[in-house]
């Protein structure tokens, strides 16, 4: 990543290659396919930092999408609105003040995702795990890489302007 605020692909960001990224995990009953994309960024911030920027509805309208709302605890309810104007809904499935968030959400054209967001310290950084799961039913492994790999230019735009809002030293 550049200081001039252009996203320029790392060899370790992992949406570059959708191959690497789409992991059929599990087939499950009913020929259901877990999909599964997974992102590390290196934050040069501190924990407390990250963990606003993680939790708090106005810094994720930084750098998730414009508009957020969430109830941050398990069972709160909130919303997304992405960059291209697409509405998910969601609900809170997990709360670690200063560790972690999760959610499940969906957008009404959209399948049903998991999405976790994780902090620890990494050699002397803040590293944030972004890891999103979606059951897609009777997929095929192209079908599979390609949601991955939507997955991933989604969160890579979003890790773009996380980057710009409290520094990012490598994307992994």
């Amino acid at each position: 990543m550049r200081r001039d605020d252009t996203p320029r692909s790392s060899p370790h960001d992992r949406c570059d290659d959708p191959d690497r990224d789409a992991r059929l995990d599990a087939q499950l009953d009913g020929g259901a396919t877990e999909a599964r994309f997974e992102q590390i960024v290196d934050l040069d911030a501190s924990i407390e930092a990250a963990w606003d920027a993680i939790s708090d509805p106005s810094e994720l309208a930084n750098w998730l999408g414009p508009v957020v709302e969430l109830d941050l605890r398990p069972g709160g309810r909130g919303r997304v609105v992405d960059d291209d104007g697409t509405i998910r809904q969601l609900v809170i499935t997990d709360v670690r003040a200063g560790e972690q968030v999760a959610w499940h959400w969906w957008s009404d054209a959209g399948e049903l995702s998991s999405v976790e967001l994780r902090l620890d310290r990494h050699d002397g950084h803040t590293r944030l795990h972004i890891i999103e799961t979606t059951l897609l039913p009777s997929a095929t492994p192209d079908v599979v890489r390609a949601h991955v790999h939507g997955c991933g230019r989604r969160w890579s735009a979003a890790t773009s302007r996380l980057w710009c809002r409290v520094g990012t030293v490598a994307f992994a």
